[in-house]
């Protein structure tokens, strides 16, 4: 999973990291999140330092969009009404069963809708939340459920699941993914129809940059936490390097973490 994490600093570093002023508001949420200050506030004001600091952007224009006609557009927000209504039942019920299952509920929700940019984003998030706040896993079960999730669909959110189950059984696993997936939905289906209006405008592209850059100062943090939670010998990082060679090399995921298990059975089940 270093190697992975690595990969993802790396890919999504050339992407992000353009501009100096990018890669200072990366520097800066950094060491932010090294002394947890709350990650909301940090996105906040990494989008604010991002409109200061006007980072470049690429020049596009706001696209203008007639939008979905008034009738389907009831219809469309009758539904979600009627979804977030089943949600808030499904909290309260899940709350009277045991109250840590909404509470893990909400904060993945929270992670889901602050997400950004994919899967790899919700690791920090969900580490700073789940692992270093709540303590409801240690760092080494958070990384055990990262790679089982590595063999499912939505690899990296799917491990919600793994997580939901670990503090609360079936319930908590559910209540869990529910958690992680819905605000995404929401968010989704109502902005959907402003959204080629707002991605032409350049304030928002700054606000934008400065949120990317937080993202890349969590990812680096999670590689420095899960490497020194994971390389603690010399085994342990020859297979790191030799999997981050094969992700390099576009081996598939899959052979990676089964050729990684056999490797750690033989080691430290035989050898060790």
């Amino acid at each position: 999973m270093v190697a992975i994490i690595l990969n993802a600093c790396i890919t999504f570093g050339k992407s992000i990291l353009k501009d100096w002023k990018v890669i200072l508001i990366a520097a800066l949420s950094f060491f932010a999140f090294f002394f947890q200050w709350n990650f909301v506030l940090i996105f906040v004001l990494a989008a604010v330092v991002g409109f200061v600091l006007h980072p470049k952007v690429p020049q596009t224009k706001a696209v203008a969009s007639g939008g979905p006609s008034l009738d389907v557009k009831k219809k469309e927000y009758l539904i979600i009404a009627l979804l977030a209504a089943v949600i808030c039942m499904a909290l309260i019920v899940s709350y009277a069963v045991d109250p840590k299952i909404t509470v893990l509920s909400l904060n993945l929700s929270k992670i889901g809708a602050l997400a950004f940019g994919g899967g790899f984003p919700a690791i920090p998030l969900i580490q700073y939340e789940i692992v270093d706040r709540f303590q409801w896993l240690t760092t080494k079960e958070f990384l055990d459920g990262i790679a089982l999730g590595q063999v499912t669909p939505g690899p990296i959110l799917i491990t919600a699941t793994f997580i939901g189950y670990k503090v609360s059984n079936v319930l908590g696993a559910t209540m869990a993914t529910l958690g992680i997936f819905f605000p995404s939905f929401f968010i989704l289906v109502l902005l959907i129809p402003y959204h080629d209006r707002l991605k032409g405008v350049e304030k928002v592209q700054m606000m934008e940059k400065g949120i990317l850059g937080s993202f890349i100062g969590m990812l680096a943090l999670v590689l420095f936490n899960f490497g020194r939670t994971s390389l603690v010998d010399i085994p342990r990082i020859l297979m790191a390097a030799a999997a981050f060679l094969a992700i390099y090399k576009k081996v598939s995921l899959s052979y990676i973490l089964l050729a990684g298990g056999a490797l750690s059975i033989l080691i430290y089940g035989f050898l060790f």
